[in-house]
């Protein structure tokens, strides 16, 4: 399956990345974002922006990694800029599952500029950490956690067994000590069949301290010039409480091949009669790919028999081992050897 699903798990300490690397402590001095930044960048991360970094997973495929308020403030420009995309999509091709994301994006923006609203807050405040603001968040009294864990996943990909595209997206927030996360999670996918073009679209929001979304779409068909098949998906997970925000990302546009035909004949390969006799057998031959079958050509040992979807044919116990031929629409062609064999007192065939 020419499919790959591009993931990445981030576990934190109470306060640190794996080596020890404070993310989200009260407002880390430039030696330790730099710190912070060199460590990331040895990972195969850019930081293209103050407080985000970047890596690229494949063609078309991205994730992303933002700490502090600069992070999430990166992460609202971005769902502003999806956001107008499937607007300007909507024009196109309206339909409730669109209009059902479009409402999910926004919901999610709101969400995210009142978590930078308490980081502003809190640094008008005075607060040595802009963080702390969400630790009104915690719902445990521990002080300390073993275990702080997101991740997100998504993948844009053509379909291999007919044509068309799909997508997937999973986001996930786990806090064994009570800091509350946000998941998002979408999936969107278009393809024309004939002359009508259709739109999936999928979104799946969660808040808590324990929470998964995802999402997926399929669609069937390919490309006509001016509508070319595309899909998109995306996962988020955010912690306002942890100042993280950490994000995936993958498109795949107009590439849609078609799936190439191919025939096959199902039936038996097999006769076995324990003495003289004759008995009926039928073969049926189908094409796979998504094509559809018109024209049918039977050959028996090279010899045309038959035209229609199924060949019946009667087998006895003296026939010899024979070959089926089966071509579809005059182009796909498949193959069918029978072995025949009779039980007798040391004559084979007679």
């Amino acid at each position: 399956m020419n499919k790959q699903c591009w993931i990445a798990v981030l576990c934190l300490g109470f306060v640190s990345l794996p080596g020890g690397d404070r993310l989200w402590a009260a407002d880390p001095g430039r030696q330790q974002l730099d710190q912070l930044a060199a460590k990331m960048q040895k990972d195969g991360w850019k930081e293209i922006a103050e407080g985000v970094f970047e890596r690229q997973l494949g063609p078309h495929k991205v994730e992303r990694l933002g700490h502090g308020r600069e992070g999430i403030e990166w992460t609202v420009g971005e769902l502003n800029r999806r956001l107008e995309s499937f607007q300007l999509e909507r024009e196109s091709y309206p339909s409730e599952k669109l209009d059902k994301i479009i409402e999910d994006l926004n919901l999610q923006i709101d969400k995210y500029k009142a978590a930078l609203w308490k980081l502003d807050r809190a640094a008008e405040q005075g607060l040595d950490a802009a963080v702390e603001q969400g630790l009104s968040s915690i719902t445990s009294a521990s002080v300390s956690c073993s275990s702080i864990c997101y991740s997100a996943t998504a993948d844009a990909y053509h379909l291999t067994s007919t044509q068309g595209v799909a997508a997937v997206a999973n986001a996930s927030f786990n806090s064994a000590c009570g800091y509350s996360g946000e998941t998002f999670a979408y999936s969107y996918a278009r393809a024309t069949l004939g002359t009508t073009t259709t739109t999936h679209t999928q979104s799946d929001p969660d808040t808590g301290t324990s929470v998964t979304s995802a999402a997926s779409s399929t669609v069937n068909g390919g490309s006509v010039p001016g509508i070319p098949c595309y899909s998109e998906a995306s996962s988020y997970a955010l912690s306002n409480a942890l100042g993280i925000s950490y994000s995936t990302s993958a498109v795949n546009d107009s590439y849609c091949p078609a799936v190439a035909c191919a025939a096959t004949i199902s039936g038996s390969s097999y006769e076995y009669f324990a003495g003289a006799g004759c008995r009926n057998v039928t073969w049926t031959v189908a094409l796979s790919g998504g094509c559809t079958a018109s024209t049918y050509q039977w050959k028996y040992n090279g010899t045309g028999v038959g035209t229609g979807s199924s060949y019946t044919r009667s087998v006895c116990a003296n026939n010899l081992p024979f070959t089926l031929e089966a071509t579809v629409n005059g182009s796909y062609t498949d193959t069918h050897d029978v072995d025949v064999e009779r039980e007798s007192s040391g004559c084979q065939y007679c």
